[in-house]
Formats: C-alpha cells, structure tokens, sequence
C-alpha cells in the first residue's frame, strides 16, 4: 500500500483543525468499505433517476480513487 493516512478534523471553517492521524491498514480499509456503503445507501435512497445518476457516479469515482490508495487484499502482517 502506498503511504497513505486517515486524519480526523474537528470542522472548523472550511478546512477544520486535525486532531489524530492513522497508518493502519486495517483502519484505512474499514474506512473505504464504509465510504463505500455510505453511498451506495445514498444510491438506493435516490428520489429520482437523475439523483441515482450523479451519485453512481460519485461512487464510482470514489471506488476508483480508493482502490488506487487502499487495494484491496493488502496483507494483514504488514500493518501499521
């Protein structure tokens, strides 16, 4: 896996200030799955076709961009 890190803000404004960050693999794909599942919900609660629409398309997007940063099957051993 790439160096990649899950950092949580407190918002505040438009950035928020970051109060803890994580390396773990295992962290860092409970993330991505729930990212995941979060829109696919958003796609099956979709009011009409043309909402359905652009959020399969954000989740595709999604799906894409966190493969590249979390794949899948990352050996467990090497966690953080």
């Amino acid at each position: 896996m790439r160096d990649v890190m899950l950092t949580l803000h407190y918002p505040t404004g438009m950035k928020g200030i970051p109060v803890a960050t994580t390396t773990d693999t295992g962290v860092l794909h409970h993330f991505k799955q729930a990212v995941l599942a979060e829109w696919q919900q958003r796609i099956d609660n979709s009011d009409d076709e043309a909402e359905a629409m652009l959020n399969r398309l954000e989740y595709q997007r999604l799906r894409t961009a966190l493969a590249l940063f979390i794949p899948d099957g990352e050996d467990e051993a090497n966690k953080n």
